[in-house]
């Protein structure tokens, strides 16, 4: 090799020397950069020159050093654990956020109020139990119990609202998720370019596009993958959201409610709810997120702060007909997969429960049903239309129930109402004597050994029977659920329609009644409410909402404790991560040295080489 050639070794150690200097300058720029990877030369033999070839070897001359590249310092593995865990702990953060709310509603907002409520309920009906005579009682108890209802009612709808108004972070975490799907596409778009004539990585660009994926893990859970060409693809349960440089969309849409319906065995549509649901855009893939299953740690369900509030939210407002009493497998099933995995809507159902325990443990007592055969017997209602009823049918107990104070001495007035305008009692006209009977259909005999006759007459002479009309659970208007609740209007006016007397019908005339009270404190008591389907444990009205709040705090307290370790997980995956990406300065200034000791040694040699040359010409020339 000549002299001249030797310059060209020396001006490689230059450009390389330089180069490392350049990138070591651009990890210390970078130090504090979020999302930055430290960069690292990678150096190899530019090329060879054979001078001769021996019988043992061969004579070969090099050309210098080059760059073969600026890579990234990365572990993927690191990369993808962080995400899983990141977008773990965002999802049960959802969950004890959304917690934490409503243990405020429950709390300071209503709860302290509601339970006065509840207590203040209990000690008018002890007094009133003392002194059904007293005007002042019955005026009082009335007013206590629209009272307690009325908090109910505050603490219920403070709840739906609280769960309505998660749209806002609904829709606005989805904008989020578009948003950087959008600015992930177009970096495809530029690393591709960037990187298409296979001379440099675009490491900055690979760099945003990372940081964009770390904050994509903590809104949802995502599969990404990295092609041949640089362009990495994004996609959510098997849906695309960035593939190449396009970016799919999702929107917000109003959520369908479905019902099961035993008659053909499949659940139906059969309103719109108030509430967000997540879908694809234009790209056919309907729903972003299965919300019919429970979420699930091993199936890896659990990730995500979106996904974490649509399963803390629910799909519907919670009814205490979502809670299945003596559930069988599939029901059992499916209030886990629903009502029992969705956080707001089961605390609505439970405290919904409890509403109806107490509602119908008053209206019972005051108006009570008993069961009659009704096979063979023609009724009428009040247009005089016939109405054909058959087999057992509850109806008032109207022979022996308390009736009013008023001169009529009415019977059958219940406490709350349904305020869809649903009569407690359809009064039908039946063709003779209506008899009580037990569920096997045999009649029920009295203590002198009589049956026990559920229908009066009327001054007419007519026998009038008042048949109890069921609560229909896919009819919201029949049920005695907190949103289709009132006080009667009728004791609203007039407290002396309170049925406190002893029926006519017993010889008991212008007597008080003293037991219809002890009914009501003795069924409030009665452990046959439960919190839970999954538990075996039961509650009386007195202890239900007690042990509602305390399971509430017990799950966010679980779930406290997951979002901790979360926390000292990602925070440990992280360091591990700076560990291997991250800068270094104390690294970077030594990496600074050897760079700018190998660019003067370079430069030593090209003066050298300078200077052979100079005296070769001077004393050969």
């Amino acid at each position: 090799m000549s002299l001249f050639t030797s310059f060209n070794a020396g001006v490689a150690g230059l450009a390389s020397a330089q180069s490392g200097l350049n990138t070591t300058a651009h990890n210390l720029g970078n130090t504090k950069t979020p999302g930055y990877t430290r960069q690292q030369n990678i150096q190899a033999d530019t090329y060879y020159q054979t001078l001769r070839y021996t019988d043992k070897s061969k004579m070969q001359t090099g050309y210098g050093v080059t760059v073969s590249e600026v890579r990234q310092i990365r572990d993927i593995f690191l990369d993808r654990q962080y995400r899983l865990e990141v977008g773990r702990q965002t999802f049960y953060e959802s969950l004890y956020n959304t917690e934490l709310e409503i243990e405020d509603i429950l709390g300071e907002m209503e709860g302290v109020e509601f339970d006065n409520a509840l207590s203040d309920f209990w000690n008018t009906v002890q007094t009133l139990s003392t002194e059904p005579e007293s005007i002042t009682n019955r005026e009082l108890f009335i007013a206590k119990a629209e009272a307690f209802l009325e908090k109910a009612t505050n603490a219920y709808n403070a709840l739906k609202d609280y769960q309505v108004n998660l749209n806002k972070q609904i829709s606005s975490q989805v904008d989020a998720i578009n948003n950087i799907a959008d600015q992930i596409a177009e970096l495809n778009k530029k690393i591709a370019k960037a990187e298409a004539s296979g001379v440099e990585n675009a490491n900055d660009y690979r760099d945003a596009r990372n940081y964009l994926l770390d904050q994509l893990a903590e809104y949802t859970n995502y599969d990404a993958y990295e092609d041949d060409s640089g362009i990495v693809l994004v996609r959510i349960d098997n849906a695309p959201l960035v593939e190449e440089a396009m970016a799919y969309h999702m929107k917000c849409e109003k959520m369908d409610i479905e019902e099961y319906n035993e008659k053909t065995g499949q659940y139906e549509v059969t309103s719109k709810s108030p509430m967000y649901k997540v879908v694809w855009e234009g790209s056919g893939y309907g729903d972003v997120y299965d919300l019919s299953r429970a979420y699930s740690n091993e199936e890896g369900t659990d990730v995500g702060s979106l996904l974490g509030i649509l399963t803390a939210r629910g799909k519907a407002t919670g009814f205490y007909t979502d809670i299945p009493v003596n559930p069988t497998e599939r029901e059992l099933r499916d209030y886990n997969n629903t009502t029992g995995n969705c956080l707001i809507e089961k605390v609505e159902a439970q405290f919904d429960f409890l509403i109806h325990k107490i509602v119908t443990v008053v209206n019972d007592a005051f108006a009570p049903n008993i069961n009659a055969g009704l096979d063979g017997i023609t009724t009428k209602d009040a247009d005089g239309n016939t109405v054909t009823l058959s087999g057992i049918t509850r109806v008032l107990d109207a022979n022996r129930c308390p009736v009013g104070a008023d001169d009529a001495a009415t019977l059958g007035t219940e406490v709350f109402v349904r305020r869809a305008g649903s009569e407690r009692y359809q009064v039908l006209t039946a063709d003779g004597p209506v008899y009580a009977v037990d569920e096997d259909g045999n009649q029920i005999l009295d203590e002198e050994g009589n049956p026990i006759e559920v229908t009066v007459k009327n001054e007419k002479g007519e026998y009038l029977l008042y048949v109890y009309q069921e609560e229909d659970p896919s009819d919201v208007n029949t049920l005695y659920t907190l949103q289709n609740l009132t006080i009667n209007p009728l004791l609203q006016e007039n407290y002396s329609y309170l049925p406190i007397m002893n029926n006519p019908a017993t010889g008991g005339t212008n007597e008080y009644n003293y037991d219809v009270c002890a009914k009501i404190l003795e069924s409030w008591k009665a452990k046959d409410a439960v919190l839970d389907p999954n538990e075996l444990a039961t509650y009386g009205a007195d202890e239900f909402y007690d042990a509602l709040v305390g399971s509430l705090a017990v799950q966010g307290n679980v779930w406290k404790g997951i979002v901790e370790g979360q926390e000292t997980l990602v925070e440990s995956v992280e360091d591990k991560r700076q560990q291997v990406s991250g800068v270094s300065t104390e690294e970077e200034m030594t990496s600074l040295l050897m760079y700018q000791h190998a660019y003067n040694a370079s430069s030593r040699y090209i003066t050298v080489i300078d200077a052979m040359l100079e005296h070769l010409i001077e004393r050969l020339g």
